[in-house]
């Protein structure tokens, strides 16, 4: 009864921080929203990483949004196995695909043109 209870308070936590994250992106509280992310990165686990892939999508969480697919990447073979995975939108499916090719997708954003290099 004690796993089952400590699972449903690191749920609880886990709960809690998504939603500080989410109040600190609507009322730009920037510390708050850093403060959460990096709490949030702590807690990565196959099971949490395309949810918290698409909350960082979803608030600018570019810190947590490196970490899950740093963490997806080195876990990909259970990763990838996941509904949660198959559900991702496809922005975050392509962020995935870039990270895992070595682009950058900070710098390649998709869909985005490409300035010619002989202007």
């Amino acid at each position: 009864a004690s796993s089952s209870s400590a699972s449903g308070a690191a749920e609880q936590s886990i709960a809690q921080l998504q939603a500080v994250l989410a109040a600190a992106h609507k009322y730009g509280v920037l510390r708050l929203l850093r403060w959460a992310e990096g709490q949030l990165c702590d807690k990565l686990s196959c099971e949490m990483a395309c949810s918290l892939l698409s909350l960082a999508h979803v608030y600018g969480a570019t810190e947590l949004e490196r970490n899950c697919l740093a963490f997806m990447k080195a876990n990909m073979a259970q990763v990838v196995k996941r509904a949660d995975f198959a559900a991702l939108a496809p922005e975050a499916l392509v962020k995935f695909h870039m990270h895992c090719a070595g682009v950058d997708p900070a710098e390649e954003e998709p869909g985005r043109k490409r300035k010619r290099d002989d202007e």
